[in-house]
């Protein structure tokens, strides 16, 4: 039997243990879920009998996309700031556009253009936010109070953490193809404010979320889905600089 050194605490051998079994006990507990549902609509009752809304009235198309954003107000600066309403506040810069201007969607060509040439990317969002739930414009399965047709989504997820405010991004565009380049409106809405409480939380109903807003926009496709076993090293080289510049020019 090995004697206790002098001084030493006949407790201080067992905090580690007992730290030990804390830490397990906190792994084993389920995480709690918050269970959010969101109810938005373009166009409901938007006029009288046998006026159903355009969804370019919100620069918008069936199919647009859209997606659910949340973030904490209680986390440290700068994740608890509600998004800004440029372009820059709210992605990340990728590049450059130098080609001809491109009409942005949902409009056809030569309808209107951005009026900057950066590239963002849209599946960004500021610091400390997420993007909780992605969704498209689809029209409603049930006419509104007056029989006209008008555009909703219904969505219910579960999303772990604290988050207690949640906004929408709407897009003009329906689609963003890996490494494309894309023109399109876009646009925020104010930022909905929760409890913070691990439980459910019905956010809506929320209509008329506008786009206001027109850039260029392309997702980069991750390291993980490029085919990196024929691109060899340099695909892994073009990987590693994700997130570099680029100057792109259409034809």
């Amino acid at each position: 039997m090995n004697p206790r050194k002098k001084g030493e605490s006949p407790k201080s051998g067992r905090m580690p243990v007992l730290c030990g079994a804390v830490l397990l006990w906190l792994l084993a507990v389920p995480a709690q879920a918050l269970v959010v549902t969101v109810d938005l609509g373009w166009g409901y009752n938007y006029g009288g009998a046998g006026t159903s809304v355009d969804l370019n009235t919100y620069n918008l198309q069936e199919g647009s996309i859209v997606q659910i954003i949340m973030y904490d107000s209680a986390a440290a600066y700068p994740a608890n700031q509600p998004p800004g309403t440029s372009a820059s506040a709210n992605f990340d810069v990728y590049g450059n556009y130098t080609g001809d201007p491109i009409s942005a969607e949902p409009y056809p060509v030569g309808a209107a253009y951005p009026g900057e040439q950066n590239i963002y990317m849209p599946d960004t969002t500021p610091e400390g936010h997420v993007i909780a739930y992605t969704a498209t414009i689809q029209e409603a399965a049930v006419a509104d109070g007056q029989g006209d047709t008008w555009y909703q989504i219904y969505a219910q997820f579960e999303i772990l953490g604290t988050y207690d405010r949640l906004y929408i991004r709407v897009f003009g565009a329906t689609e963003f193809p890996l490494g494309e380049l894309v023109s399109s409106y876009w646009g925020i809405s104010a930022p909905q404010i929760g409890t913070n409480i691990i439980d459910t939380w019905y956010v809506g109903p929320l209509d008329e979320v506008n786009a206001t807003n027109k850039n260029y926009f392309e997702v980069i496709p991750e390291p993980g889905s490029m085919a990196l076993f024929a691109l060899g090293g340099a695909g892994l080289l073009a990987g590693r600089r994700r997130r570099g510049k680029r100057s792109v020019k259409e034809m």
